[in-house]
């Protein structure tokens, strides 16, 4: 029961965000009574949490899936950018991102907290496969990268551009894949 209400407000979330929804719709979505929601959760934060929580898990076992196969960093770093974007699905959307944003800052820096572990581990991982990744300090990489990816990947640099959370994740991981003059080394 709690993971169909889990998948109840991830499929509402992206026509009513995770603060415009009632209960009773989300009972609606997930096929049973207001009263059976409440017998599994106290209310919208630990329901809103679940999903969260739901979605940093199946991250989580992407990213070490992506680490087992023992790719190079370019294909590692291409198929990170698939499972975030495949995973993001429909639960990272505007409304969410607005609603994070204005009403759950905390879950937010939640996310941002798990993000920047998960982000650490796989990069100290690519900045160790030898022959693979340039002269660069790690320490120094990792500051760049992180700083970026907080300063791109979070809902008011997506929302205040107008971008997509897909497009802003493919971006920041091109850049830091190929550079700012791209594959070839020209633009």
């Amino acid at each position: 029961m709690r993971d169909r209400i889990i998948a109840a407000l991830t499929e509402l979330s992206y026509t009513r965000g995770f603060y415009n929804f009632t209960m009773d719709e989300l009972a609606g979505q997930a096929g049973m009574s207001k009263r059976t929601v409440y017998r599994y959760f106290s209310g919208k934060e630990e329901i809103i949490e679940a999903v969260l929580d739901q979605f940093m898990a199946d991250v989580a076992g992407g990213i070490e899936s992506i680490i087992s196969e023992g790719k190079n960093p370019a294909d590692m770093f291409a198929a990170l950018v698939r499972h975030l974007t495949q995973t993001s699905g429909r639960l990272i959307n505007p409304l969410v991102l607005q609603d994070l944003r204005v009403h759950y800052p905390h879950f937010w820096h939640k996310i941002e907290d798990f993000r920047t572990g998960k982000i650490k581990h796989f990069i100290k991982l690519v900045m160790t496969k030898k022959g693979y990744a340039r002269d660069i300090d790690p320490q120094i990489f990792m500051a760049a990268f992180l700083a970026s990816i907080q300063a791109v990947i979070n809902p008011e640099f997506i929302l205040d551009n107008g971008l997509t959370f897909d497009e802003a994740v493919g971006q920041l991981v091109e850049i830091f894949t190929h550079g700012l003059l791209g594959r070839n080394g020209v633009v």
